[in-house]
């Protein structure tokens, strides 16, 4: 059978919303006979928040947290827990007060199971103010900068570029990549991921860089974005029917 592996922001919804309605019923009707996992940076409850119960409820597992707090059923269970020293926070505090970007708007660190979501501006910011600060990162590459600094300042962790505005801490090896050895009977040849962040740096970039068959969703396209048919039930690979913006 073959097995389904869904980012969620970015994918099955645009980054920081939630999830389009009529792809959400279109999705529900696709997955019926389908068996799919969720590998999102993001917590169960945000998750739920953007794409719905149903959708995430269905997942055979849900791998939330780069796979550090998993969900089978009503179970969860966590793994690579870590905490952050006082130096490597005072890092972090530092890197938000020395940025010359010009709008900060609180919640800064936000610890989660097995990770850490880090934001210049902030997760307080609105949709418009995130926007704004991914136009001027695009430009100037200051999470990339932080990026490779904290990483190589501590070794001990993995940092990726996340979502609009973040950057995703886990320990090492503690990323997405993990997820497939707790799949049972994964095979790569009948197995899809689809990711927005699978470039170098990304947090997508190491499931995609042992998995096969990779899928990268540009930004801006709608899966809430992306539809796809499938030539059999569960046979065969999947094939985009459909790209277009919301309007």
């Amino acid at each position: 059978m073959n097995k389904f592996f869904f980012d969620v922001d970015g994918v099955l919804c645009d980054t920081s919303c939630k999830i389009d309605e009529d792809f959400k019923t279109w999705f529900l009707n696709w997955s019926i006979d389908k068996e799919y996992y969720l590998v999102t940076g993001g917590e169960r409850q945000a998750t739920i928040e953007q794409i719905g119960i149903e959708i995430v409820e269905r997942a055979k597992i849900g791998f939330h947290c780069m796979g550090n707090h998993i969900w089978i059923g009503d179970r969860d269970y966590k793994i690579n827990q870590f905490e952050l020293k006082d130096i490597e926070r005072l890092w972090l505090e530092e890197a938000v007060s020395n940025s010359i970007y010009h709008t900060k708007t609180g919640n800064h660190i936000e610890l989660r199971q097995g990770s850490i979501n880090f934001s210049v501006v902030g997760r307080n910011a609105t949709i418009e103010q995130r926007n704004e600060y991914l136009n001027w990162d695009n430009d100037t590459k200051e999470r990339l900068t932080i990026l490779q600094s904290f990483k190589k300042q501590f070794p001990r962790f993995d940092v990726y570029i996340g979502g609009n505005t973040s950057i995703d801490i886990c320990l090492r090896g503690a990323n997405k990549s993990q997820v497939i050895n707790l799949i049972e009977n994964y095979s790569k040849d009948d197995s899809y991921f689809f990711g927005d962040k699978c470039f170098f740096y990304g947090i997508d970039y190491p499931i995609t860089a042992v998995m096969k068959n990779t899928f990268q969703i540009k930004k801006g396209l709608q899966i809430g974005v992306l539809l796809w048919s499938h030539s059999g039930s569960n046979q065969g690979p999947p094939v985009p029917i459909a790209i277009g913006r919301v309007s």
